[in-house]
């Protein structure tokens, strides 16, 4: 069996590769030889492995030396800070306190490039919205897309993928939780991505033997590291998007707006399709 040191290994060597193959498609990075690709990627994750001694959240200043040589643009790895910022009147009175250590960034120009990134699904997104009612819960099963980006490793805090799941019973959207998942940066990301399902308990009670099975509309949002509104359900995200689906309730169970207005945050890996699980996109 292999060591953890030696797995670690391989995990940075994969990591390694993986970034320097993004790098060669940056176009922004096309004139740079293979030596200062390989320089790049490997100081990052020097900078990675670092950072593996400190399962905590990393600072803004700490993030930037993290992702400094890499892909991930900086309006990504600063979108919680400058979220924090808009939201807080002393951050806003005195910026550069919130991002003292970092000398080298226009903190003008990130900002900008932040508010003008809506729905950005670069780096995640939602693949579809199911309802399992044998185990009366909604999931969104999301595509975890890049390797880098997340804000850490998996011995980090890394970051959290929100989902606030909207019902639709016929008279307007109700908000009826927010869940997340926990993800990191990795080196050995699938081609296609990684996914993750979050859930929602809901609860269903039984309806008549004569009543029909109906459909409601239901929405989920897909919020990078930032929660998502809990009052609007159209209101905007940076990174993240938001999906909407038909779910057919069979005749046997209804849906009941939940007592609760959300839950504990909580991660799932999606690993198969419960044969009770229906949903079909909503028609444009």
């Amino acid at each position: 069996m292999a060591s953890p040191i030696d797995t670690c290994v391989v995990s940075i060597d994969s990591a390694v590769r993986d970034s320097i193959s993004r790098a060669r498609r940056n176009s922004d990075l096309a004139g740079n030889d293979d030596h200062a690709l390989g320089a790049a990627s490997s100081n990052y994750f020097e900078k990675l492995t670092d950072s593996a001694s400190k399962p905590m959240q990393l600072t803004p200043a700490e993030l930037h030396e993290l992702y400094d040589g890499t892909t991930v643009p900086q309006h990504r790895y600063l979108a919680p800070s400058l979220t924090a910022a808009v939201h807080s009147p002393v951050i806003a009175l005195d910026p550069a306190k919130w991002f003292a250590g970092i000398e080298d960034v226009d903190l003008s120009s990130v900002a900008a490039a932040w508010l003008n990134t809506n729905s950005n699904t670069e780096y995640e997104q939602l693949k579809r919205i199911e309802l399992d009612s044998d185990a009366s819960q909604l999931t969104a099963v999301l595509t975890v897309k890049q390797s880098l980006g997340y804000c850490g490793g998996h011995m980090t805090a890394g970051s959290r993928e929100f989902v606030a799941f909207w019902v639709d019973w016929g008279s307007g959207f109700q908000y009826v939780g927010t869940t997340s998942a926990a993800v990191h940066d990795s080196g050995r990301l699938p081609s296609t991505g990684q996914d993750y399902s979050v859930v929602l308990p809901i609860h269903l009670s039984r309806q008549g033997e004569n009543e029909c099975a109906k459909t409601v509309k239901v929405r989920a949002v897909l919020s990078w590291n930032t929660l998502p509104s809990t009052t609007n359900p159209n209101a905007p995200v940076v990174w993240g998007e938001s999906l909407d689906c038909t779910i057919l309730i069979s005749g046997a169970h209804k849906v009941a707006v939940p007592t609760w207005r959300s839950v504990a945050p909580r991660s799932l890996w999606f690993s198969m399709c419960a044969p009770a699980l229906t949903a079909a996109p909503h028609p444009a």
